[in-house]
């Protein structure tokens, strides 16, 4: 899969994101800057319509696993 999404941070601040595989239970998704994401992010996908409130479990070298 790979799917163009955004996330947004409790500031508001948004990223634009590449969603490598998504379920009903949360996705991988992938970025280009090296940053730490915090606990709780909002994960906006506009092809299948998702909008969830997800938590990051696990980030490693721009790669990183949401749980919704």
């Amino acid at each position: 899969m790979f799917r163009q999404a955004t996330l947004v941070f409790p500031d508001g601040h948004r990223m634009a994101v590449v969603v490598k595989d998504v379920s009903t239970t949360g996705a991988r998704i992938e970025f280009f800057q090296h940053i730490t994401l915090p606990e709780e992010v909002m994960f906006l996908e506009a092809t299948l319509k998702l909008r969830k409130r997800a938590r990051v479990v696990w980030q490693e070298d721009g790669t990183v696993g949401l749980a919704f």
